[in-house]
Formats: structure tokens, C-alpha cells, sequence
């Protein structure tokens, strides 16, 4: 129908209806966009949170596939061939072993022909009145009428130490030598007899332990200083300080130390050789040792028995 043929009626039904379809066509469009704006806006607003959720998803999807790799090895890591030999434990470091002892140029001996016997309160002669057999008068000055003699070895050693003290211009006399076990017997009741055992025991050993019984020890004095006869103060002579520095050349080394009684059982006696062979005579008095000592051997201080056993 054409508009030229409407009605008045007709034509304004007609403008109705195309005012109504403008205004229903424009409600739509408001609708649409109101639409496609609250999509927008929803979007904007979950698109972080969803983007949050995705990224912890991956963390913790990570995080498992770690702890399944350090607990499960894939199947080339536990194949036989790929396993690893364990490191085996580590062995315990032996304990150090202690320092073995210097070896020494001599052993104690309990045979009285020896040159190293050890004779001390607790190591007796073995006999009691063993006598040496190769006794002899060395040519020595001496400050006794009677005839001094020692062991052949010791003899000589003392001839050259003497002598040698001369060339350096020490004037040294021999005053005891070898000693038998009747003499020994007669000193020691002697003195007993005035001061008792203890005072006795201290500067005279008794029957049957004594080195001068051996043959192999020698008294020596200064000739220029008499008053120092068997006196502590020899080892403050030129003499007594010449023998200190040179008797381990000759082999003889003073056998009772000062300081060493509770180890000897004697004072110091400085004027005291005793004939050990140069060799160890030279390592004991480089070590400024005891006999006891140099041949571990137990201090000797006192007798077994509290009073001799005099005839």
C-alpha cells in the first residue's frame, strides 16, 4: 500500500507503528550495548583472578614434579647400568705407634765379669764375694802406700785419662780402687759402728753391693786442691770440672749424679768412675742420665733389707 492511497487514519496508524518499531530498535541497541559493556566489564574484573589461579596451578604442578624427580629416578637413572657404586666407608686412621726407644749402645748385665754390670741397692753381686780375674796395678800417681788396682780394661782406660788430664794441665792422683768383699766388709762395720745404718748406707755401700767390688770403678782427687778430698767441692776444681767434661772420652762416667740419689741411692759423689766402654759412657753423659736411667732400670734407691747382714 502506498502512502498516497492512506487514509488520514491509515497514515497516522501507519506513523505509529514506524515511531513504535524506531523506539523498540533503540531500546535493543541500549540493551546490546549494556550487554556487550557488562561482559567488558566482567572480563576486566576476572581475567586477573583467572590469571592468578592459572599461575598457582603451575607452581604447584612444578613443585611435584621436583619432589617426584628427587624420589623416583626415570628409568634410565635406575636402569643396572647406571647405578652407582656406594663410596665405600672410610677406613679408621691406626693409632700412632708410640716413638720406639733409642737404640742404645749397651743392655744391663747381672754377670759381674761384664763391663756393664749393674750394681746398686737393689741388684747385689751375684756371688757375694766374687773376685775379678784380671786384676792389675795401673801406672797412675796415687795417694796410698798399698797397691791400687782395677779390671785390665779399666786400668788402662784410667792411665790414659789421667795422663791426659796432665797434658791439659789437671794434676789428678788415684785413691780407691778395687775393693774385695772382706774390705768391703771391715769399711762398712767400721763406719756402722759410729754412725749408724741410714748415715752409712749413704756414702759406703754394703758388703757384696759395692762397684768398687767389681773391679771396674776409681776414686780420683785433685793434688792441688787436698782439701777436697771425697768432698762435693772436687766438682767445683779446675780437676773436678776436667774430669765432668772428659771422662766419657776415656769410658768412664761419674756414676752418682747430683740430684740422682733417690734414683742410685748414694750422694753426689763427683770423684766416682765407673768403667763402662767409651761408647756408652759417651751416650749416657751426652744425656746427662744415671746408669738406672740409660738402661731403664727401676730406681734403687734403699736396700730390701732394713739393716745389713754383718758377719
Amino acid at each position: 500500500m502506498s502512502k498516497a492511497r492512506l487514509s488520514p487514519d491509515g497514515r497516522r496508524q501507519w506513523q505509529q507503528q514506524q515511531a513504535r518499531r524506531a523506539r523498540m530498535y533503540r531500546r535493543r541497541r541500549v540493551l546490546v550495548a549494556l550487554l556487550l559493556l557488562g561482559a567488558l566489564a566482567l572480563t576486566v574484573f576476572l581475567l586477573p583472578r583467572a590469571w592468578d589461579g592459572v599461575r598457582a596451578a603451575l607452581d604447584v604442578d612444578q613443585t611435584l614434579s621436583e619432589v617426584r624427580g628427587d624420589q623416583v629416578p626415570d628409568a634410565q637413572d635406575a636402569s643396572p647400568d647406571s647405578e652407582q657404586t656406594p663410596e665405600p666407608a672410610p677406613e679408621a686412621s691406626p693409632e700412632p705407634s708410640p716413638e720406639p726407644s733409642p737404640e742404645r749402645a749397651s743392655e744391663p748385665s747381672w754377670d759381674p765379669d761384664s763391663i756393664h754390670v749393674l750394681v746398686n741397692p737393689q741388684n747385689p753381686l751375684e756371688p757375694e764375694d766374687y773376685a775379678p780375674t784380671d786384676l792389675e796395678v795401673p801406672e797412675v800417681r796415687t795417694t796410698t802406700e798399698n797397691q791400687l788396682m782395677l779390671r785390665e780394661p779399666a786400668a788402662e782406660a784410667l792411665e790414659q785419662l789421667i795422663a791426659a788430664a796432665a797434658e791439659d794441665g789437671q794434676v789428678l792422683a788415684m785413691t780407691s780402687g778395687y775393693r774385695s768383699y772382706d774390705a768391703q766388709v771391715s769399711l762398712y762395720a767400721n763406719r756402722h759402728a759410729s754412725v749408724g745404718t741410714e748415715a752409712t748406707d749413704e756414702l759406703v755401700a754394703r758388703p757384696g753391693y759395692s762397684e768398687h767390688q767389681t773391679g771396674l770403678a776409681a776414686d780420683v782427687i785433685s793434688i792441688e786442691n787436698p782439701e777436697c778430698i771425697q768432698g762435693h767441692c772436687f766438682a767445683e776444681t779446675p780437676e773436678g770440672q776436667w774430669v765432668a767434661e772428659h771422662a766419657a772420652d776415656h769410658g768412664f762416667v761419674i756414676r752418682y749424679l747430683e740430684g740422682a740419689e733417690q734414683i742410685t741411692g748414694y750422694e753426689f759423689e763427683p770423684w766416682h768412675l765407673r768403667y763402662v766402654g767409651e761408647e756408652t759412657a759417651q751416650e749416657v753423659s751426652a744425656e746427662g742420665l744415671t746408669l738406672e736411667e740409660y738402661w731403664d732400670q727401676p730406681a734403687a734407691a734403699e736396700y730390701d733389707d732394713a739393716e745389713p747382714a754383718l758377719p
